[in-house]
């Protein structure tokens, strides 16, 4: 009988495993992928998407074809002729969201009441918007999901086409807020806007913890463009504008909010998270401290071993481990550590201009080969993960 995995979410930490069923299905493990929708956004270009320079999928990776891709080999390499023949599926996509967990009876609890059962699970679930105001209501666009960007990118585009005001306000200071109030403006730039209003609503300045000169090219970004950054804290968005903690007010059509992330409740409802954030506590095998069947990786886990920041190249990096470790715990194999590697990592923040600045200490840099260069490790990022294509005239499994 066949083991099943079950992969809850295709964020960045899953990309491995889904491009290497074939492992699996040798193993004779059925995998299962639960999301929300059949793509994934790459958050490293999302920002990008709002100014317009990225289409939707020039940043998707296709989750749903990378499962489909992993069946064809399967089908293709069975020793079972009524495997090819019948064209069995050994990998399918779930649509949907998790809920909830019963770690004790091995199932997964979606929202529309569907269960999953796992012989193990891993979680690659990302992270939410950690908003200290209320973020519903019309004109109000969270960094993440990715896809909200496109959204507010539409609402911009519509007020601008019908000749309507446009004040963008970004609640934040991070690298988030200052790449999407970069691409704000390279956005009402391209609409020809001649005078845009865009302001960064930062508590603790603009890019806190990074190097001084990153800040001033950072500063200088926006200022050169007619961006602003102020040093206060939104406390809530009412209608047309946005109320700062102490008093005060900015005008605002639109508020974008970057104001930091945190893992997803669902481990905190399901006694899973052993710390403030709400992230599913983990081992150095990016293993459950209590359910030894669980697993995860990412922004929604908290490493019990070190602190590691809420970054995109943590996920990448535990991918393959992660892939390992749950091939071995289902094939009774000895599971692998994930070591904390180097944290100067280089960083490149998109600055909406077709310039970005360029960080790996002691270097700070700036221009558009940098931006050249981000879109270069994007790209080949992205590509990486792309499926094989079916041959022609076949088409995916119904």
């Amino acid at each position: 009988m066949r083991k099943r995995l079950v992969l809850a979410g295709g964020g960045h930490a899953h990309l491995f495993t889904l491009s290497r069923l074939g492992v699996f299905g040798d193993a004779g493990i059925a995998v299962a992928c639960v999301a929300p929708g059949p793509f994934l956004a790459y958050s490293g270009m999302g920002p990008g998407m709002l100014s317009g320079r990225y289409a939707p999928e020039d940043l998707r990776f296709d989750i749903a074809a990378m499962l489909d891709a992993g069946n064809r080999q399967a089908r293709s390499a069975s020793r079972f002729p009524s495997d090819r023949a019948n064209g069995a599926r050994r990998h399918v996509f779930v649509q949907g969201r998790v809920a909830g967990i019963d770690p004790e009876g091995k199932r997964l609890l979606l929202e529309d009441g569907r269960e999953l059962a796992y012989d193990a699970v891993s979680f690659g679930l990302g992270s939410v918007v950690d908003a200290p105001f209320p973020v519903e209501g019309e004109g109000v666009y969270t960094v993440k999901p990715i896809e909200n960007l496109l959204a507010a990118r539409r609402a911009i585009e519509s007020r601008v086409g019908s000749g309507e005001a446009v004040r963008v306000v970004v609640a934040g200071g991070g690298a988030s807020a200052f790449e999407v109030a970069g691409n704000a403006l390279g956005l009402l730039a391209g609409l020809g806007v001649a005078k845009p209003l865009v302001t960064v609503v930062a508590g603790r300045g603009l890019l806190p913890g990074w190097p001084v000169r990153a800040k001033r090219l950072a500063q200088a970004s926006l200022a050169r463009r007619g961006g602003r950054v102020l040093c206060n804290r939104v406390e809530r968005f009412d209608g047309d504008r946005v109320m700062l903690v102490g008093g005060g007010t900015l005008p605002c059509d639109v508020l974008l909010v970057a104001t930091g992330t945190r893992p997803p409740g669902i481990f905190t409802r399901s006694g899973l998270a052993l710390a403030p954030d709400g992230g599913l506590s983990v081992n150095a095998f990016l293993q459950s401290v209590l359910y030894p069947d669980i697993f995860g990786g990412g922004d929604c886990i908290r490493f019990a071993p070190t602190p590691l920041p809420r970054a995109g190249v943590y996920a990448v990096r535990q991918g393959p481990v992660l892939c390992a470790n749950l091939l071995a715990r289902l094939a009774g194999r000895e599971l692998t550590p994930f070591r904390k590697t180097d944290t100067n990592f280089l960083a490149l923040l998109n600055c909406g201009d077709g310039r970005a600045i360029l960080r790996k200490a002691p270097l700070i840099l700036e221009g558009r080969w940098c931006m050249a260069l981000k879109d270069w490790i994007d790209r080949r990022f992205i590509g990486s993960f792309a499926p094989a294509r079916p041959p022609r005239g076949s088409g995916r499994p119904a």
